[in-house]
Parts: C-alpha cells; sequence; structure tokens
C-alpha cells in the first residue's frame, strides 16, 4: 500500500505533467535524494506493470509514463483511495480464479486486463500460474480462440475452489474481508458478519476469528451461486448424523439468510451447511463435549476401526494413543467431517502442508500410517492436505504423552514460620512446579522423622544439612531468585534430561557402508529407489517386495523432507536386518515438488522402535546443518560423510 510521501511523490509528478529532477522533489519533501530514490523504486514494485510507471534518464529528470488511458485512469483512481493497492500479482490471480468461478460463460483476457488495470501479458502470466490450482480441485480450464477463458466442472467442485481462491484473495490478514467484497455486488459480507454473531449470542458459543472468516465465505459463495440458479449437485443424499444443537443452529441460520437476502435455502444446500458447521474452531463451544461412549453410539464401526488403528500406530512406533481418550474425541469429529466433505466432493485444502511435513515429520509419518489403513478400509485415496490435518492430532496426543512422562519429585518442606506460610509455599511450588509432589511438611526440630526413602529432596526455610538428602533453601516468600534455584536442581538432577546432541548417532548407528553408494550420476527418483533398493536387497537388508512397497508409500505422500534430504521407506513388513541405505546424488534429482540430492532408506522394523523417533530427530536436525550436508556431498568414501 503507498505511504504518505509515496502518494505525494505521484502527486508532484502528475501535477507538474513535466519531467522533475530528484534533487527537486527532495527539495520540496524536505528529505535526501536518496531516498526519493528508494521511494521511486518502491512506487514502481507496487505499480507493477499497472499501464503506468515512473521513468527517469540522467541529466533529464523523472516522468510519470502511461501506456493507455485505461493506465491514467488507474492512476488517478489509486491517488484518490478509489483503488487497492495491495495487489500483488501472486494475491492477484485469486482475484482472477473467484472470477473465472462465478462465471457461467466465457471471459476474454482483455476484459480482465480492463477491470484490473493492467497488460494482457500480465494477465496471461497469473492464470499460468494458477494450474496447479486447478488441477487440485479437479478443475478444468478452457481456452477458445474467440471465445476467451472459462473454467468447468462439478458445482461442489466449484464451491471448494471459491473458498480456497477467496480465501487467498485476501492478503493481508488485517483487511479481513474488504478485499473479496468486491465478488459480491448484492451480498454485504459485513451483514453475514453480524447474523453470525448473531447466532453466536443465542446459542452461546464463540467462533475464532479465523473460523467467522472462513464461514462468511463459505455463506457468500452458497448465496451467490444460489442466486445464479447454482446449488450443490449431491444435495443431502449422504446419510449423516447431526445433533439436535447442530439442527437448531442450522435452521436459524437458513432462516436468516432467506429473511436479509430473500434467498430461498434448500435441502439440497443442508450437507454444505453442516459441513461449513462442523468445521468450525471456538474459544466457546457450540456443544459440550459428549462421551467416547455417546461417539461410538453414533458411528460404532468408525469408532472401533479408529481404536483399532491407534492400537497398530502403537505397536508400530511404541506410542500409546490408544488411552487417549481426547486423541479419539477429535479423530472421530474429524474422519466423519472428513468423509462427509469427500462423498460432497468438499475437498479441503491445507496452507501449511509442506511445512508441516517438514518441521513435524515424525508426526506426520505415524499420521501417514494411520490414514494409509483407514482409506484401506474406507477405500479412497487419502489426500497430503488431510494427512496434514491429523499430524496435528496426532502430534498433540504425543505431546501429551511427552509431558506426561516427565519425571515427577517428591519433596518434603521444611519450614519454622508456621501454618500460613507453609500453605503459602505449598500453592506457590504447585503453580510454578507441577511436577512436585509435596509428601509432607515438618520444623527443623523434627528433621529426624525424614527418611531418605520417602523424598527425592527436602525444600527448608531455614539452612539444613541432611547425609542422604539433597536439599534447597529458599526464603518464606519464594522469590525470583528460589525459583531460579530450584529450577536449576531439577535441570542438573533430571534424569530423563535429553542427552546433547551426539553428531547423529541414532543416525550413523544404522548406517553400513555395504549399502552406502556414493557421488552416483541418476536421473530420476524412480533410478534412485530402484539402485538403492536394490543394493539393499542383495546386501540381505529387505526381501524383494521392499521396493514395491516404497513406491506404494511415495504414492501417498512423498517423502522429501527439505535442504535436499529424502527418507524413502516402506509401511511396514519386507525387512530381514536393520539398516539405513544411503545415497548421494552429482545433481538434484525432483521429488515431487522438492529437490533431492541425499537419500536415506530406511530399513527398520519393531526391533528399532526405540530408536525411530530419534533417527528422526537426526534427521531433521540435518536439514538445517547445511555444513553437514555439503560435506556429506563432497564425502567419496564411506569415512569422510561426518567429518
Amino acid at each position: 500500500m503507498l505511504l504518505t510521501r509515496e502518494k505525494r511523490i505521484l502527486d508532484l509528478l502528475m501535477e507538474h505533467g513535466d519531467t522533475l529532477t530528484t534533487a527537486q522533489i527532495a527539495d520540496v519533501l524536505k528529505v535526501s535524494s536518496r531516498t526519493i530514490k528508494t521511494d521511486i523504486k518502491k512506487i514502481n514494485e507496487q505499480l507493477n506493470n499497472h499501464l503506468c510507471r515512473i521513468n527517469s534518464q540522467q541529466g533529464v529528470g523523472l516522468w510519470i509514463e502511461f501506456d493507455n488511458a485505461e493506465g491514467e485512469k488507474y492512476l488517478k483512481e489509486l491517488l484518490k483511495g478509489g483503488v487497492n493497492t495491495y495487489m500483488l500479482p501472486e494475491v492477484r490471480k485469486y482475484h482472477f480464479a473467484v472470477e473465472l468461478l462465478f462465471q457461467n460463460d466465457y471471459i476474454s483476457m482483455e476484459t480482465l486486463a480492463k477491470e484490473y488495470y493492467i497488460s494482457r501479458a500480465s494477465v496471461l502470466n497469473d492464470l499460468g500460474e494458477l494450474d496447479t490450482f486447478w488441477d487440485h480441485f479437479n478443475l478444468d480450464f478452457i481456452k477458445k480462440v474467440k471465445y476467451g477463458i472459462k473454467v468447468e466442472g462439478t458445482e461442489s467442485q466449484f464451491r471448494s475452489a471459491l473458498i480456497e481462491a477467496l480465501k487467498q484473495a485476501e492478503g493481508r490478514k488485517e483487511t479481513g474481508t474488504l478485499n473479496i467484497q468486491r465478488h459480491f455486488e448484492e451480498i454485504d459480507l459485513a451483514q453475514l458478519r453480524e447474523i453470525i454473531n448473531q447466532i453466536e449470542r443465542r446459542f452461546q458459543f464463540v467462533l475464532t476469528d479465523t473460523s467467522v472468516e472462513e464461514l462468511i465465505i463459505a455463506l457468500a459463495v452458497m448465496l451467490k451461486r444460489l442466486s445464479q440458479g447454482r446449488q450443490m449437485d449431491q444435495g443431502d443424499s449422504y446419510d449423516h448424523w447431526e445433533s439436535r444443537r447442530m439442527n437448531f443452529v442450522l435452521q436459524y441460520l437458513k432462516e436468516r439468510l432467506a429473511e436479509t437476502w430473500g434467498i430461498e435455502i434448500p435441502e439440497a444446500e443442508n450437507l454444505y451447511l453442516s459441513i461449513c458447521l462442523r468445521g468450525l474452531r471456538f474459544h466457546i463451544p457450540m456443544e459440550k463435549e459428549r462421551t467416547l461412549k455417546e461417539k461410538r453410539e453414533r458411528n460404532p464401526e468408525m469408532f472401533d476401526a479408529v481404536i483399532e488403528l491407534l492400537m497398530d500406530c502403537d505397536r508400530k512406533f511404541s506410542l500409546n494413543m490408544e488411552n487417549d481418550d481426547e486423541l479419539i474425541g477429535s479423530l472421530m469429529d474429524h474422519l466423519e467431517c472428513m468423509i462427509l466433505r469427500m462423498n460432497s466432493k468438499l475437498y479441503t485444502y491445507n496452507p501449511i502442508l509442506e511445512a508441516i511435513k517438514k518441521e513435524l515429520f515424525y508426526e506426520y509419518e505415524v499420521a501417514s500410517y494411520f490414514m494409509a489403513k483407514f482409506s484401506a478400509l474406507y477405500q479412497f485415496k487419502p489426500k497430503e492436505d488431510e494427512i496434514g490435518f491429523i499430524t496435528f492430532h496426532m502430534g498433540t496426543s504425543i505431546e501429551r504423552m511427552r509431558q506426561k512422562a516427565v519425571r515427577k519429585y517428591t519433596v518434603s518442606i521444611v519450614c519454622t514460620t508456621g501454618f500460613g506460610t507453609s500453605q503459602f509455599l505449598k500453592v506457590k511450588l504447585g503453580s510454578y512446579f507441577p511436577n512436585l509432589e509435596i509428601s509432607k511438611v515438618t520444623s527443623a526440630t523434627r528433621l529426624s522423622e525424614l527418611k531418605p526413602e520417602e523424598q527425592d529432596f527436602v525444600i527448608t526455610t531455614v539452612p539444613v544439612v541432611l547425609e542422604s538428602t539433597p536439599v534447597v533453601q529458599i526464603s518464606p516468600v519464594l522469590n525470583e531468585a528460589d525459583i531460579k534455584k530450584i529450577q536449576k536442581f531439577l535441570v542438573d538432577n533430571k534424569e530423563n534430561t535429553p542427552e546433547p546432541d551426539n553428531n547423529y548417532r541414532y543416525l550413523k548407528q544404522f548406517l553400513h557402508n555395504e549399502i552406502t553408494i556414493l557421488d552416483c550420476d541418476l536421473k530420476s527418483r524412480e533410478e534412485v529407489i530402484r539402485l538403492l533398493g536394490g543394493r539393499m536387497l542383495s546386501e540381505g537388508y529387505t526381501d524383494e517386495d521392499f521396493i514395491n512397497s516404497v513406491f506404494e508409500r511415495e504414492n501417498l505422500s512423498e517423502t522429501a523432507v527439505g535442504n535436499l534430504i529424502a527418507i524413502p521407506h516402506a509401511f511396514e513388513g519386507h525387512i530381514k536386518r536393520q539398516g539405513i541405505g544411503l545415497m548421494t546424488l552429482k545433481r538434484p534429482v525432483s521429488w515431487g515438488e522438492e529437490k533431492v540430492q541425499i537419500i536415506f532408506m530406511l530399513s527398520l522394523d519393531a526391533a528399532s522402535q526405540a530408536y525411530i523417533k530419534e533417527i528422526f530427530k537426526d534427521v531433521l536436525e540435518l536439514t538445517r546443518d547445511k555444513k553437514a550436508v555439503e560435506n556429506m556431498l563432497k564425502a567419496k568414501k564411506y569415512t569422510e560423510l561426518f567429518k
């Protein structure tokens, strides 16, 4: 967005109508010539081929150049504040997607160029960057000479694509839905926001800000499509269960929408609205959390399948997710909604998928294993976006388990200043150190009653010496210095403190010279998997079906993890010996959306469960260690890999 000084520079050039020097403008605005040069560069970046620009020539000065009358019109609107200046190509292309998706017929690129004050070449370039977007939603982009361009697909595909395109077209977060109001001439998005607020108050729940924005977009899309005579293609044909409260919310929402815009919401839209509502996130939930018993009664087949698959994950990854009621509940809610979306062809898009795969790839692997099994039961091919969402549920459960595994300390308090002080210390210590369990409070005169086996250490407000029990002395008011003293004691004595980094020791433990191939000249992922997998087969690490299983895993989701590294592997079985095959390449090869030059092929089974997470941690650390990666790529011998 243009700053005040940048607008003033444009005003001066427009008003003068001729050339001005940098020094002249600097003198008027009371800044340096260098500042003006920097501002002009920023202005031209924001004008970004909008048929106008600031030109300069040494010895002549600065002037505004227009390609045609549309460019001059655009700049005048910009200076009046009537044009949204924050529409870089990466945002603008999604506005084009929205325009096409709301069109029932062909539209020319010249029309888009005129509407957005840019050249036809810029429109063509932006549209070229939408190819993967159309593919993601299984839509066909049609281009015909003399007719123009259009998009074809089912209504559910259109709705999914519209919702995602509008989210991307919003641009800066602080603008909210202001940037997309232009696509809804008859629908005031502020009114939709107020209706949602009314529903929150009536049914006593509070949505997150993101969910409010998403619901506004979904409802606006439905209303506009209905006004164009388009309703959901599959209607309410898929049998699904809703609570009475959800049904009340759904009916009230339909009534308010019809009352406000005079558009009757047909029954065919019920499933669409149900999915929109069930996908919301809350500060204060719409419904009280249902018990696991109620969730099972609602869908016993899926519930039992989830429990069985979690038990399978626990066996493979040495976890304990089958006993995590919160995980089971959240998985049931997500998976039921996912099945609804799939049956209605309302696919979801995960905007941070790549970050999830790279930063949480151990958790992503657990989620991938779970989804591979779940999708086989329900006979569908899982999308990476859904695996990404499941990763957060799995990751939350794994983190809960980690926190429960933190060592608990039993302590006694020695205090001489009375009951009130000891109670104060118990409460304060409990708030700062939830892993401390206070077993006894006593006085200094009764120290002989403290037996070493009854506590891990003693916290005292007076000087005390005990032969067999560590002592931490603090003040009765528990100040900041006391807190740090206890923290230091816990860190120094913590049995489960992670060991310091030992230079990828878990990873190196499973590397072997006979299954390492360095500086190899290959051209594709397929060649890499077959050659390295073949070496592991010939050395007795895997069976003959291992390579096919690796390809099946890659088809589910590519195993590139960033910084030129991939970790191909089979989901389960086909392992004869523990080991990690290693290959480095002369040149990177394409691995899905990534480039890869270092490949770790995992041949690990149940016997290495205790190490799998640590191996993944080592690989994650390696993706952040540019020097180690460079050394591995330079290595010509196995002994040179981790120099």
